[in-house]
């Protein structure tokens, strides 16, 4: 009975690790934990919501306004590793402390259909959030920057 109620345990720990709500660390750690996770395939389901470029707002677009005002919905379940994998290449976070005007909302979920983390973005794809940090993002990858990216992966125009 011991012998079981340690094997449960020893199955259960990294399984709940492994599923923890958005951090609130150094945003760095939080987005190499996502990248973690996408490639041990712990998320299981991308909602990607936007908002156009070119629509005209009197104040930025908040996360809270991106839900309500997105003009595109797309969920991904099937290959995310190969279709979201892009994102995160060669993807550097620095904390900053204005708000962007965002134009992208990227949630991540696990099985159970948690929300594991975010990412939003500004349309220049060089401000955001991950999680609930402000952040600018730095990119050296030849793909872009992640409104770029996000373009590609979504097959969204503008």
């Amino acid at each position: 009975m011991k012998r079981m109620f340690v094997l449960v345990f020893l199955a259960i720990v990294p399984i709940l690790m492994s599923a923890q709500t958005v951090s609130r660390g150094d945003p760095q750690v939080a987005l190499e934990k996502l990248t973690s996770l996408l490639k041990q395939s712990a998320i299981t389901k991308v909602k990607v919501l936007h908002v156009q470029d070119s629509i005209l707002t009197r104040v930025a677009v908040s996360k809270e306004a991106l839900h309500s005002t997105a003009n595109s919905n797309l969920d991904f379940s099937d290959h995310i590793t190969g279709k979201v994998g892009a994102l995160f290449s060669e993807l550097a976070v620095k904390k900053q402390s204005h708000t962007p005007d965002l134009r992208w909302g990227v949630f991540f979920y696990d099985a159970h259909g948690q929300e594991i983390g975010s990412l939003f973005v500004d349309k220049f794809g060089q401000n955001g959030y991950v999680n609930d940090q402000t952040v600018s993002f730095e990119t050296t990858a030849a793909e872009g920057n992640l409104a770029k990216r996000l373009h590609k992966i979504t097959n969204i125009l503008d």
